[in-house]
């Protein structure tokens, strides 16, 4: 009988960790099923501070579809009184809009879609397609989405 038991438990733990090996190899790889309701899909492995290569990451909420994310998994918007290449959140807004700026240098090789452009105080600024990106104050942990039709001018951003 005790032979049978521990049988029984190293399959359950041998299941329990085939099971969570697949499961972090789909959430980081992505999976060729349709997509499961916050998987997240990094551009590359996110570090401490952006590269070229990781400076975005896509992610899918079940009511908001997929939407874009800085390397840290926290949710970034666009601002309809922008235009293509100029942000006009300053002072206040800023405050409560930060600027997507960490990492964000005049470099060479940018993913796709991805421009850094030139604020009026002289930072540098990620954009998607030319919209200057911005977090929300309110987002306080990844996969917050709280800034999503604030004013209706805000917008998560969509890949």
């Amino acid at each position: 009988m005790k032979k049978v038991l521990v049988v029984v438990v190293i399959l359950l733990l041998a299941v329990g960790a085939y099971l969570g090996r697949h499961t972090l190899k789909t959430m980081f790889m992505g999976s060729s099923q349709s997509p499961t309701p916050m998987i997240t899909q990094a551009v590359a492995t996110p570090t401490s501070s952006p590269s070229a290569s990781n400076i975005y990451m896509s992610k899918t909420d079940p009511r908001k579809g997929a939407y874009l994310t800085d390397f840290q998994g926290m949710t970034v918007y666009v601002f309809d009184k922008d235009t293509a290449g100029v942000s006009t959140c300053y002072n206040a807004c800023a405050k409560l809009w930060p600027p997507y700026t960490s990492g964000a240098t005049a470099q060479s090789t940018l993913p796709a879609n991805i421009t850094v452009i030139t604020r009026t105080d002289g930072t540098k600024q990620f954009a998607w397609k030319g919209m200057p990106l911005y977090y929300y104050s309110s987002d306080v942990k990844s996969g917050d989405v709280l800034g999503d039709g604030v004013g209706g001018v805000w917008h998560i951003v969509k890949p």
